[in-house]
């Protein structure tokens, strides 16, 4: 799962290589690609690497996380544009139900995390979460060495076809009671580079939309 932000009136630095429309007037449906009718492998991927190019030329038409860098980042953003941004802005970028923030609001955005970046506080989070995951890694270490342990009891005892969710009982409480004790702060990074590439997306999106 992910989330994927697209440009409203995104800033066009270079035009879309022909090709890409090409291949979607032959190969597309509504502006995208028809999975549902086979497409020639090389025709993929030269569509891929073509809309790669033009992404990478007009980063305001794009920006993608998955859902592990996308919370930390819109977390983020809530935290330091709450001042302009509503209570439904800031709940729509925990869903991919679409929803629309204004080219004022974005530009907003993107002058905020210029700012944080600049005057060294995305610096200061980074080494926060640096810190939570190192704390977290030590710590699930300890917590997969416990469930290996009743892993190796369990199958000992009941035969090593089974998973946890089969496992008999007192196993499987036991096994579900230590997992719920992992910490999940390994599993969401911040990255600077993640920050810079999302203020240079709103600064040219023209407002965009989160699907």
């Amino acid at each position: 799962m992910g989330f994927d932000c697209y440009g409203l009136n995104p800033q066009m630095n270079e035009e879309p290589h022909p090709r890409i429309h090409e291949i979607l007037e032959t190969y597309g449906k509504n502006g995208m690609l028809d999975w549902s009718s086979p497409i020639p492998k090389d025709v993929t991927e030269e569509y891929f690497k073509l809309t790669d190019e033009r992404d990478e030329a007009n980063p305001g038409s794009y920006f993608r996380n998955n859902v592990w860098w996308w919370r930390p980042l819109w977390n983020f953003v809530c935290n330091t544009c709450d001042d302009f941004l509503s209570e439904k802005d800031m709940e729509g970028g925990s869903y991919n139900d679409g929803r629309k923030i204004s080219k004022t609001k974005a530009v907003k955005i993107g002058k905020r995390l210029s700012e944080k970046l600049a005057d060294g506080t995305v610096d200061m989070v980074c080494r926060r979460y640096e810190l939570a995951k190192a704390r977290a890694d030590v710590h699930n270490k300890k917590v997969q060495k416990n469930l290996d342990k009743i892993t190796k009891e369990c199958q000992d005892k009941h035969g090593k076809d089974l998973v946890p969710a089969d496992y008999p009982e007192p196993f499987k409480t036991l096994w579900k009671e230590t997992y719920d004790t992992k910490s999940w702060d390994s599993d969401y990074p911040f990255r600077k580079d993640n920050i810079e590439d999302f203020a240079t997306f709103c600064l040219q999106s023209g407002g965009f939309e989160i699907c």
